[in-house]
């Protein structure tokens, strides 16, 4: 049987990765440190179908098949990689690897993967975490001061007038500046004592 052509191949190997592994194969071709880079917008919520035309694209069709080998060696998925390779009909651009199926632990990009060969790396979640932490932080930050808002005005400490005033203003700790001048302005003292002492912001 001759080979698939590549995009059917790329394709094909996107289709059959898990949930996890997608979203995981998603985030290593957004993040690539070298040119050409891929926006965002291009990989995040799109299907398998997508991820093929933007690699395509962005890569050609043998660089395509370059690029996918090389994410998946990175996510320590080396039998996919290997079936890519075997099915496209080229020789692994991976120091170590061969075409029988093998998984091979010296996977391209320095990448190190344990026994397991077909599951995905604690690295992947590492460099996800390293590559998205300013947004991580952000989210926490948020969550946790709608919390706190919601705490109180449950507990009538604060109205809804208060409420959407510190909101409007932006995360409890980023302006306390702002919350402090806007409270003396409007002559009223807004009781903390009840905070924890790492929660007395205002």
């Amino acid at each position: 049987m001759a080979p698939k052509t590549k995009r059917m191949a790329i394709s094909s190997m996107l289709e059959n990765l898990s949930a996890k592994d997608f979203r995981s194969f998603g985030v290593q071709l957004r993040n690539r440190k070298e040119e050409p880079r891929v926006p965002r917008n291009k990989v995040e919520g799109k299907d398998y179908l997508d991820i093929t035309d933007v690699l395509v694209s962005t890569f050609t069709e043998d660089g395509a098949v370059r690029e996918a080998e090389r994410i998946l060696r990175e996510l320590c998925l080396n039998d996919e990689a290997n079936d890519l390779v075997k099915e496209t009909g080229g020789q692994s651009s991976a120091p170590g690897s061969s075409d029988a199926g093998g998984s091979s632990s010296g996977a391209a990009g320095g990448s190190s993967c344990g026994a397991a060969g077909g599951s995905s790396s604690g690295a992947a979640v590492e460099d996800f975490l390293k590559n998205n932490e300013a947004d991580l932080i952000q989210k926490v930050t948020e969550i946790k001061d709608k919390l706190i808002l919601d705490s109180l005005k449950t507990k009538k400490v604060i109205d809804q007038e208060c409420n959407d005033t510190i909101q409007k203003i932006g995360s409890l700790g980023s302006n306390e500046g702002d919350l402090q001048s806007d409270k003396h302005s409007a002559g009223q003292n807004v009781p903390v004592d009840f905070l924890p002492s790492d929660l007395r912001i205002l």
